[in-house]
């Protein structure tokens, strides 16, 4: 399974210059926890950052610092990770566990930005995966109980069955 099959295509973009409350109403409006921070270069726009409610809470209420002071371009990780959309899962575990983040931008084959994928999208993919290995268990145990509930092949005609206690097989009396 690739990123691109697991990643958000839905990409909310805040502007560097914008106020913390501005992006606060943009993650509540649009139900994300991450904003991509971007710069206007010319003609189009540019990625310079990554922006989560994390960051937020960590970097701006629990330090107690003024948010009239800070546009969201001050407090955006500048250094974004990020996978191509056919990396496989472990590759984005891996970037998530080097970079030590929670979300990475998703890029396509020519570098451009095409989405971003989250923890909690890897941990339902896993979780799905293994949901699927469980169900074979379970189906393997169905087919076993199925298989004890058909009555047991009778005795071959001539063969005498031995009753518990007795000596061994041998030819039915006559």
């Amino acid at each position: 399974m690739n990123i691109g099959t697991l990643c958000t295509r839905r990409i909310v973009t805040v502007n560097a210059a914008s106020s913390l409350a501005q992006a606060a109403t943009l993650m509540r409006e649009h139900h994300v926890g991450a904003l991509v921070v971007v710069t206007q270069t010319g003609d189009s726009q540019a990625v310079s950052g990554i922006v989560t409610d994390r960051d937020l809470v960590l970097d701006v209420l629990a330090r107690r610092l003024d948010a009239a002071d800070i546009c969201i371009g001050d407090l955006a990780r500048e250094r974004v990770a990020t996978v191509c959309e056919d990396d496989d899962i472990e590759t984005a575990i891996a970037v998530m566990q080097e970079s030590g983040v929670r979300r990475l931008l998703v890029t396509d084959a020519d570098r451009h930005l095409s989405g971003i994928v989250a923890f909690d999208d890897l941990m339902a993919a896993c979780a799905r995966t293994m949901w699927e290995l469980a169900q074979i268990v379970h189906l393997g145990v169905e087919h076993e109980v199925a298989q004890n509930d058909k009555p047991a092949p009778p005795a071959p005609i001539g063969l005498r069955v031995p009753a518990v206690g007795t000596a061994g097989w041998g030819p039915a009396a006559a």
